[in-house]
């Protein structure tokens, strides 16, 4: 991938004059002609994040599978395993952000849909818990939920009762106070389809 985008990004041979490049030699023979330019090669992780970045998806693996063992120093269960717990349990999750809503019949909630590598998760918030969120984690491509299990029926939300990105803030004094993940989480864009 990288060298097929180091190639596409080639400068391409322009007549005309070219300051820049002035007084090189074009017959230098520094660098051996034939002799590549060697990039490492991308893991998969930055791959998968390549892919989200490009498409919105990946074919091969979500990113948050490769976050899975910070996530779990931090306390955060996966999805399905979080919505296997019983009325009123107290879980952590955290996943990208798929849709936001705030229908006006709902008398102020906000309604997410997460999903990590194990599947997604409906997510009821009050508008005090949205309101004392920071508007980094109200807009965050990545999500942490603290809440308690709700079941009707079939159906399974967590009521939130605290949001925070699951990427720090790397600006300021303050910014980033808790460890935040490696790198390349932080990569994702927002790819949340809002309605509010």
């Amino acid at each position: 991938r990288r060298r097929a985008m180091w190639e596409a990004l080639a400068p391409q041979e322009r007549a005309g004059r070219r300051p820049l490049f002035d007084g090189l030699d074009d017959d230098d023979d520094s660098v051996a002609a034939g002799d590549a330019l060697l990039l490492p090669p991308t893991t998969r992780q930055e791959e998968v994040i390549a892919d989200y970045r490009s498409a919105g998806l990946s074919l091969d693996a979500h990113p948050l599978e490769f976050e899975r063992d910070w996530l779990a120093s931090i306390g955060v269960a996966p999805i399905e395993e979080a919505v296997a717990a019983p009325e009123g349990r107290r879980v952590r999750i955290a996943g990208i952000v798929l849709t936001r809503q705030r229908p006006a019949t709902a008398k102020g909630l906000f309604f997410l849909t997460i999903e990590d590598e194990t599947g997604p998760a409906n997510v009821v918030v009050y508008p005090d818990v949205w309101e004392a969120a920071p508007p980094l984690a109200r807009r965050a491509a990545v999500l942490v939920v603290r809440g308690r299990i709700q079941r009707r029926g079939a159906v399974v939300h967590v009521l939130a009762t605290q949001l925070e990105a699951a990427v720090p803030a790397r600006t300021g004094p303050a910014a980033g106070s808790r460890s935040g993940p490696p790198g390349p989480l932080a990569a994702l864009p927002r790819m949340s389809r809002d309605f509010c």
